[in-house]
């Protein structure tokens, strides 16, 4: 009596699968570019943020707190 295998597709243990995502090997006489160019594309500055106090801190005081003497 013929059984389907568990898994249809059985590679042997010396031989490793194809990943066609993983990269192709270099070349070492490939020429390395002097410049590659720039990484980003050009974007134009973005405004400064207004300046707005965090709602998580406090406002510092305008005068320091006096430090109680010791007794």
């Amino acid at each position: 009596m013929w059984t389907t295998p568990a898994c249809p597709r059985v590679v042997s243990a010396g031989v490793r699968p194809h990943r066609p995502d993983s990269p192709p090997p270099l070349d070492p006489d490939a020429p390395i570019p002097d410049d590659p160019g720039p990484l980003l594309p050009d974007t134009p500055d973005l405004p400064p943020a207004p300046h707005e106090p965090s709602p998580y801190t406090e406002p510092a005081p305008d005068s320091p707190e006096p430090e109680p003497e010791p007794v």
